[in-house]
């Protein structure tokens, strides 16, 4: 069975959870950036197997159906969009991990071949040691960044994917606030938020 992690918002009026600074004519399409930030800070720290659902209340009673499906509407398009950036940015981020790594290891294997050459002049001995030494460690300083990319870079880019495809699938229905299904109801506050929310 699967489990709902319930999203809940609580406004004065509807329009408090739309753009009103995007001057295009798909500003229907936006969330503010406070309205986005807190749904996907709640995603966040809900369960990765959790079906998302976000509880839409007005005045702390249940939203018409016209304001449910109009923010329906809107989420879709709004995470749907981020998504879609957030999957650019992760093939672009393995991209550039790939190509970073292949040029660490052609700096590795010049530095490896300079510095046998240096093991074996007629340097004085503390001069061959330190160029040796210097330039071996330059090889592998040269795999640093293919290596933070590849083992670690990653996985908070595809996490943050995941989250916002998960939100563009979200159900949005009419909920009375304080009404809990999960620990994505548990508030996340905005200046601790682990992502952004993404251009609005």
């Amino acid at each position: 069975m699967s489990v709902t992690a319930r999203i809940g918002l609580d406004v004065h009026d509807v329009k408090q959870l739309f753009s009103t600074f995007d001057p295009s004519p798909f500003h229907e399409f936006s969330l503010n950036s406070t309205a986005a930030q807190y749904i996907s800070s709640q995603a966040w720290y809900a369960k990765r197997d959790a079906r998302l659902e976000i509880a839409l209340s007005i005045r702390s009673k249940p939203a018409p159906a016209e304001a449910v499906a109009r923010l329906q509407e809107v989420v879709h398009a709004h995470f749907t969009r981020l998504a879609i950036s957030e999957d650019q940015n992760f093939k672009q981020l393995l991209r550039t991990g790939a190509i970073s790594l292949a040029i660490g290891l052609c700096v590795l294997a010049f530095c490896t071949v300079l510095s046998r050459g240096i093991d074996n002049s007629s340097l004085p001995d503390g001069w061959r040691e330190g160029l040796r030494d210097g330039i071996s460690v330059f090889g592998w300083v040269a795999n640093w960044r293919p290596a933070q990319i590849l083992f670690y870079d990653w996985w908070p880019v595809r996490r943050v994917r995941n989250i916002y495809r998960r939100l563009a699938d979200a159900k949005v229905v009419a909920g009375a606030p304080g009404k809990r299904t999960a620990e994505a109801d548990a508030v996340a506050p905005l200046d601790t938020m682990p992502i952004e929310a993404g251009p609005t």
